[in-house]
């Protein structure tokens, strides 16, 4: 009943809408996952053996983030090809003729645009936070417990720190459960003084988040290549800074947590970086709002081509999202510096797309009545 209460060119806009919408999502989705995540993943099973189920899961886990950031480029997309085979075949102009006016068709589109953003914001305040704390816990949770498979003799094992450096390379002639034997490791944790280890035994603590190191030499190495001094030891402890918990990704928080969040930098007085929160606080609201403006501007320039092939729309529709993210970057980078402030920088790229698509149909307007 609700659905017939609906005005009929409403309902068979929607209608229109629907399939290449779903195509989108999933096929920049599975986009954003190749290029973000798989590759990584597969680094980390390769590199640091990190169990094939566990991966897959982590893969799985991430799915939500990327679909809702799908969501904006798919309505783009749809909005564009359907809007563009409507005027290829004629049917803009027979509505037109018919008294209906292209701003009645627009908002049809919003209306879509609008569910969309819902569906958008709901992923990004519900699921995604969820998904993305528990991707983060289960690869913590898997990495000091150790359940990383060590390779068969000789054994190489590379630890990396917070910001993916390479903090130690492992090397090793055998092991045996959790214990390595005939140990050699490169550290480069301190850069100005990189130290040689070897050691008979080194032995994994998960609980404790460290190796014990037995009966080795420490060879401290200068930048002119020469040991200063030499440090034998029968037990030497090395806790592991590349498993330390790293610092809130707000994508694991929602608005009330972030918020939460920015109130403690600031009485902590850690201005800087919460001046990116609060940039990221207002991105949150504002990029679900990034659908209706792709809602609107894919309306238009959809109205405005004939014979759009599909192929020819996703590129278009890749560029102009390329070019919502230089605007993003643009505004974050003045926020940051201060020169814009947090709402507006968030806001910035949705009012200059706005812009960019009034001008367009005004230009589609005049170009329609001169048909």
């Amino acid at each position: 009943m609700l659905w017939k209460a609906i005005p009929r060119i409403d309902r068979y806009v929607f209608q229109e809408l629907l399939p290449p919408f779903l195509w989108g999502i999933g096929a920049f989705a599975a986009i954003g996952v190749s290029a973000a995540v798989l590759f990584d993943l597969l680094r980390q099973v390769s590199e640091a053996r990190l169990p094939l189920a566990i991966a897959l899961l982590l893969l799985a886990l991430q799915l939500p983030y990327f679909i809702s950031l799908a969501i904006p480029m798919a309505v783009l997309l749809t909005c564009l090809l359907t809007f563009a085979r409507m005027h290829t075949d004629g049917e803009l102009m027979a509505l037109q003729a018919a008294g209906l006016h292209l701003r009645r068709l627009v908002q049809s589109s919003l209306c879509f645009a609008f569910m969309a953003l819902i569906l958008m914001f709901g992923l990004s305040e519900g699921l995604v936070p969820v998904s993305q704390a528990q991707a983060q816990q289960v690869l913590m949770k898997t990495l000091q417990q150790g359940n990383f498979e060590l390779q068969d003799p000789p054994i190489l094992y590379k630890d990396y720190g917070r910001h993916s450096d390479l903090d130690r390379l492992f090397y090793a002639q055998q092991s045996e459960d959790q214990t390595l034997y005939g140990l050699t490791v490169l550290d480069w944790t301190s850069p100005e003084e990189p130290k040689i280890i070897t050691a008979k035994s080194a032995t994994w603590h998960a609980a404790e988040n460290r190796w014990t190191f037995k009966n080795g030499i420490i060879y401290p190495v200068n930048i002119k290549g020469t040991t200063p001094y030499i440090l034998e030891f029968s037990e030497q402890q090395i806790q592991l800074a590349s498993f330390a918990v790293p610092e809130i990704n707000p994508n694991t928080l929602s608005l009330i947590q972030a918020q939460q969040y920015l109130a403690i930098l600031r009485q902590q007085d850690m201005q800087s970086k919460a001046r990116t929160l609060e940039i990221q606080i207002h991105r949150k609201v504002a990029l679900p709002f990034t659908v209706l403006v792709f809602g609107f501007v894919g309306s238009v320039l959809g109205m405005s081509r004939r014979r759009l092939a599909a192929s020819s729309g996703f590129g278009l529709s890749l560029v102009l999202v390329l070019g919502q993210y230089v605007l993003i970057f643009i505004a974050d980078v003045g926020g940051q510096l201060g020169q814009l402030s947090p709402w507006f920088a968030a806001w910035l790229p949705n009012l200059i797309m706005v812009a960019i698509g009034l001008g367009s149909l005004v230009g589609r307007t005049e170009g329609l009545r001169r048909e």
